[in-house]
């Protein structure tokens, strides 16, 4: 048949030309399939693995809306424990807020009683824990990424790719191992039971 100058517009792919759509590394692809992104031929023994864009595309926006859903649950839950702990009560007109809205308000009236203590060089220990928690979830976070960065700018190899994840799992154990060493002197307030934490 003479060619008419058509596209196949879904043709058959490499991994290199799938993770080059997605704009990710070749060694994510291997990560998504193994998550369960269809594959059009099966790889190995020197056979490439084979894809169709069209069911890559439909697993990974549904892949996305999953876990954009649970992260809304986790938000939510957070949001809601949040203001459990706190002791505020939710209105019905509070109930109509999203849990980025919950958080925010929890998060100033938190802000207001701390502006209100006297003791101004007192931390409570459960400030510095959730603090901690929090920074080292974005130091995580953004460990786990950096392969694939490394891999995208400077094409590692699957060899180099490994070093840097053992690289940054052993930054990871050193910082849990500091954490876990470090001792928060606790102190009681004015003879009361209430005890919170001076950092020197």
């Amino acid at each position: 048949m003479p060619d008419d100058g058509v596209v196949n517009p879904d043709p058959v792919l490499n991994r290199n030309q799938i993770a080059q759509i997605f704009g990710v590394s070749a060694n994510t692809i291997d990560k998504w399939r193994a998550k369960g992104m269809p594959v059009e031929a099966e790889g190995g023994n020197g056979q490439a693995y084979e894809f169709l864009f069209s069911e890559c595309q439909a697993w990974y926006e549904e892949n996305k809306e999953s876990e954009r859903r649970e992260k809304a649950s986790l938000d939510d839950f957070v949001a809601k424990r949040q203001a459990e702990f706190l002791g505020i009560k939710t209105t019905d007109e509070q109930s109509r807020l999203t849990p980025r809205q919950v958080s925010e308000l929890t998060n100033a009236q938190l802000g207001k009683l701390q502006l209100d203590s006297k003791r101004r060089k007192l931390v409570p220990v459960e400030e510095m824990v959730e603090l901690l928690d929090k920074l080292f979830t974005t130091i995580r976070a953004a460990l786990d990424g950096q392969p694939d960065w490394l891999d995208r700018e400077f094409s590692l190899t699957t060899e180099q790719v490994v070093m840097v994840v053992e690289y940054n799992d052993g930054i990871l154990k050193s910082m849990s191992e500091d954490i876990a060493r470090a001792h928060l002197q606790e102190i009681e307030l004015d003879g009361g039971d209430q005890s919170e934490t001076l950092f020197s």
